[in-house]
């Protein structure tokens, strides 16, 4: 079996042991948050939230049912996962009732991503932690809120490394020792399987000089030596083909969108600037 379909067929990552993920102890009003089913009992069940290492939440009958027809159980069952909002927090007694029924369906999706790629990266943290011998608590403080200041979110930082932007990433991470950002490469490279993206373009090139055409496909020679020459050893997969001219498409292919559109502005201000110095013109109509 390849490693990729290892990879596929990996189950949703587990923490070891429970951990505050969240940055603050208790969650705030109107707060959107993932908890885990413990207890039903007539006039409610309590919930068990997830980012904040296990503190216990009640969501009273009325905020999971959307009629007294129906029965809590028609809603939820111990140890069922669900997305609740925040309706009550008591901080002197840190008590919390939240609602299921105050959460839509698009914020409950949007929040179930974001919650497995975030359980996901604290469980690659808890992988780095075991082999530095770092706790998870200080690897979360020193590398997970900072790639979640960086990238949104903590999982992004891991691919980032994945893709190769190691120099990027070691300076966001500049205070972290280099055994430590080593094995956080090796981390992310070893369990991170990146999808490649292909990015296109369209240039429209005439020259109208009797040799017009030699200099366009000579253009188009030196534009594929300069991606070979210059990101050949990115592993980069390129096109540069004729529509039907004066169209001509380039194909770029590889891991990193960012990198590839860097790409393919610097070959099409290549070739537009080529075009004009023999007499001729380009233009550049990005596609995707």
């Amino acid at each position: 079996m390849s490693s990729s379909s290892k990879k596929s067929k990996e189950k949703e990552p587990q923490l070891l042991v429970p951990v505050r993920i969240a940055r603050k102890e208790l969650p705030d009003v109107g707060e959107l948050v993932v908890g885990t089913v413990t207890k039903i009992i007539d006039h409610g069940a309590y919930i068990m939230l997830d980012e904040y290492g296990g503190l216990e939440a009640y969501a009273p009958i009325n905020e999971i049912v959307q009629s007294w027809f129906h029965s809590i159980k028609d809603y939820l069952k111990p140890g069922q996962k669900a997305v609740f909002r925040v309706i009550r927090v008591d901080p002197k007694r840190k008590l919390v009732d939240v609602s299921l029924r105050k959460v839509r369906d698009e914020e409950k999706k949007e929040k179930f991503l974001k919650w497995k790629r975030t359980v996901r990266a604290v469980k690659l943290l808890e992988i780095v932690s075991q082999k530095v011998g770092i706790p998870l608590t200080e690897l979360l403080e020193k590398v997970g809120y900072r790639f979640e200041d960086i990238y949104g979110d903590m999982l992004k930082g891991f691919e980032e490394l994945a893709r190769g932007n190691i120099d990027e990433v070691r300076r966001i991470l500049k205070d972290i020792p280099d055994n430590v950002f080593n094995v956080l490469v090796e981390v992310a490279k070893e369990h991170i399987e990146i999808p490649e993206v292909t990015l296109s373009g369209m240039i429209r090139m005439i020259n109208l000089r009797p040799d017009g055409v030699d200099h366009i496909k000579d253009i188009l020679i030196k534009a594929k030596k300069l991606i070979e020459e210059k990101y050949g050893k990115l592993g980069i997969k390129y096109k540069i083909y004729a529509v039907g001219p004066p169209r001509y498409r380039i194909d770029l292919t590889g891991k990193d969108p960012k990198l590839l559109d860097q790409i393919l502005q610097e070959v099409s201000a290549f070739i537009i600037d080529e075009a004009k110095k023999r007499g001729g013109e380009a233009s550049f109509t990005r596609i995707t």
